[in-house]
């Protein structure tokens, strides 16, 4: 009860912000497009007797954030981003990870949290939950750049290892 009431007195620190970056992701590219390209059986598959077809590669992402501070040195931050990751086994998808964050050192954070993927053009399995870790140093006053690993953990996502930056008002 306690955490509860220290975190609403501290959400009036509340901030927006918007990220843009880079990432590497492996995925599994035919459990997204299997109907696209009419790839019904294995046996139609170039990677026949595989389970998966783990494609890997880079793309970028955009999207927005909320932050506010919870007690002491912890922060909450829900993020809504678009991923996008080209090639004919590519895909674009909206992610939602809630991350809290912990300042180990001024400017210097760590952040974890559980995420939600969801593949916009995907055919089949397009819901992928995934683990989120990484770290996150602020450059100046609003100006951060973050470095974070997507642990896939079921459905299409494999790991996504993100670089970017990101600015909060």
């Amino acid at each position: 009860m306690t955490f509860l009431a220290a975190a609403s007195v501290s959400a009036q620190d509340l901030k927006f912000g918007v990220k843009a970056g880079l990432l590497t992701s492996s995925y599994d590219g035919y459990r997204l497009h299997r109907d696209d390209n009419r790839l019904d059986g294995y046996s139609d598959y170039p990677y026949y007797g595989r389970l998966t077809s783990t494609e890997s590669n880079v793309g970028f992402y955009v999207g927005g954030l909320l932050e506010f501070g919870l007690v002491n040195d912890f922060k909450l931050q829900p993020e809504l981003t678009l991923t996008y990751v080209p090639g004919s086994l590519g895909y674009a998808a909206v992610n939602v990870p809630v991350l809290v964050k912990y300042s180990f050192f001024d400017k210097f954070y760590a952040q974890a949290g559980p995420a939600l993927n969801f593949a916009v053009d995907g055919d089949d399995d397009q819901f992928s939950p995934s683990f989120d870790l990484g770290a996150s140093y602020d450059l100046m006053e609003n100006f951060y750049v973050e470095l974070r690993a997507d642990i896939g953990l079921s459905g299409y996502l494999g790991t996504s290892l993100n670089a970017g930056v990101g600015y909060r008002l």
